[in-house]
């Protein structure tokens, strides 16, 4: 490729940031444009005046990929730990283990409780897969575990999560994040009492002072080949000749319009948000698709405590829909540098939105006296302890597939196939739900490919960074992490 090549990158996630990296580490003058102050997207680490650092959500790292965890401890160096895991739940008034392990539910449960969970598992098992509906969340998931299983781990947080009844959400997010759990290691567990789902969660790889990190280090790191990280730009319009994109504007946070160009684009930016920025515009029917695709929304409150610890888990889910949020992480449990000293620790507490519901609308007080009050109903919290907080809105946290989103979405990408010199990275530029190390090769796998003369579609990308990658990213087969053999991550560990 000629030195003269230009990449531009709309949008400065993980990536964004990642098919940055690679393009100018391959030659390319590359240049990133980021709608927020700092980079890092939905996986950033704000860092508050007096010292804490968290994340917008807890972002562990896992990946069953072999080149991705060597590459980040090259790029990070020892600013890459591993971490301990312990999570629970708290439902029915009870904690219990997370993934769930029957030998945990038996001994907190009457045991005719449990068996009929097993016995129900094992029904669905026998009966015939002819003519069985299989649509929805709901049905994939009583069909492979029962519904006593399905109404005790699964119907009540999805429920939370997503802010409508599980029937109504496509099956495919079920085999999406459940693919690793199996009802021959459910019957082995519950006779055995060890969890099979337990021996690769029981630790995961985090950065010191938060999973922005990644992003921070890749973003420095392309600034270093003299490519530009523009932060505090919003794309407004982009121009195009029915394709070819040729102009990006973009509005930066005083109100000014600066304008790109680029030799290939990689968007990850909100799907429907490229859609209707596009100038000319698309027909009518390919923007009332992308009108379609719909997102989830999350309020964080951040809160400092003042104590050296609330807990000893890394996270806590809260399936009970009697607890206002669904979810909390105490970020010092994941890195003792994520307090400013050990006297103090902190929590993130997610409550799952929409934009403009009563959560959204709720102040800094309001969202403090609700997690107050159920962390005292709990038994986790006294009040005394809490410390300043402070409210994070995070606009389209997860792409929502409900049991049409294929019909939308097919049109939209199927429309944008025709601009050759754009790519589709990451997990909203997508409208899939990509981990972080997923969404890292999507971006390196698009560099790769427009380095060599090709284009990456919007298909779901490999688990693996893709051969023509690795000698841009300074890798080989000798780096391959052989630490766990066999046994990798899935992706829903």
């Amino acid at each position: 490729m000629p030195n003269k090549s230009s990449v531009l990158v709309l949008g400065g996630g993980v990536a964004g940031l990642g098919a940055a990296y690679l393009a100018s580490r391959g030659g390319a003058s590359t240049e990133v444009v980021e709608k927020l102050a700092i980079p890092g997207g939905l996986a950033l680490t704000r860092r508050t005046a007096d010292g804490y650092y968290y994340d917008l959500g807890g972002h562990r790292f896992y990946s069953p990929s072999r080149y991705v965890v060597p590459f980040l401890q090259r790029l990070l160096g020892d600013e890459f730990i591993n971490t301990p895991r312990k999570s629970r739940l708290y439902l029915r008034g009870r904690f219990f283990d997370y993934p769930v392990r029957l030998g945990n539910v038996t001994r907190q449960l009457p045991l005719g409780d449990c068996f009929k969970m097993l016995a129900d598992c094992v029904v669905e098992k026998a009966r015939s897969k002819s003519g069985r509906v299989e649509n929805s969340f709901e049905d994939w998931v009583v069909h492979r575990f029962g519904r006593t299983l399905y109404e005790f781990n699964f119907e009540g947080y999805t429920r939370k999560v997503w802010g409508v009844e599980p029937s109504t959400i496509s099956a495919d997010w079920a085999a999406l994040r459940i693919k690793g759990l199996s009802l021959g290691k459910v019957i082995r567990e519950f006779f055995s009492r060890r969890s099979d789902l337990g021996t690769l969660v029981d630790c995961f790889l985090y950065p010191r002072h938060g999973i922005g990190q990644i992003s921070n280090y890749l973003a420095r790191d392309v600034e270093a080949q003299r490519g530009r990280v523009n932060l505090g730009r919003e794309v407004t319009r982009v121009m195009h000749d029915g394709k070819r994109l040729e102009t990006i504007l973009c509005r930066d946070s005083g109100g000014a319009t600066q304008e790109f160009s680029a030799d290939w684009v990689a968007s990850s930016i909100d799907l429907d948000r490229l859609v209707t920025a596009l100038d000319p515009p698309p027909p009518a029917d390919v923007l009332a698709a992308a009108r379609q695709l719909a997102y989830r929304d999350l309020v964080t409150l951040f809160v400092r405590i003042n104590s050296p610890r609330v807990t000893d888990d890394s996270w806590i889910y809260f399936p009970d829909e009697s607890v206002p949020f669904g979810r909390w992480h105490e970020p010092k449990n994941w890195s003792p540098e994520m307090v400013p000293d050990q006297e103090h620790t902190s929590l993130v507490v997610e409550f799952f939105s929409n934009q403009g519901d009563s959560f959204w609308k709720a102040s800094t007080e309001e969202l403090l006296e609700l997690t107050l009050a159920a962390g005292r109903k709990i038994g986790l919290l006294q009040g005394p302890e809490l410390g300043a907080a402070e409210k994070v809105l995070v606009p389209h946290a997860y792409p929502f597939w409900g049991l049409d989103y294929r019909r939308p979405l097919a049109i939209v990408l199927g429309f944008l196939e025709r601009f050759e010199n754009l790519s589709l990275v990451g997990r909203n530029g997508r409208f899939y739900y990509s981990t972080i190390d997923e969404s890292l090769i999507s971006g390196f796998a698009a560099a790769a490919n427009f380095l060599e003369g090709s284009r990456t579609g919007p298909e779901p990308l490999p688990m693996e960074i893709p051969a023509n990658a690795l000698g841009y990213l300074g890798l080989s087969a000798r780096d391959l992490d052989q630490s766990l053999g066999e046994r990798r991550w899935s992706r829903n560990d």
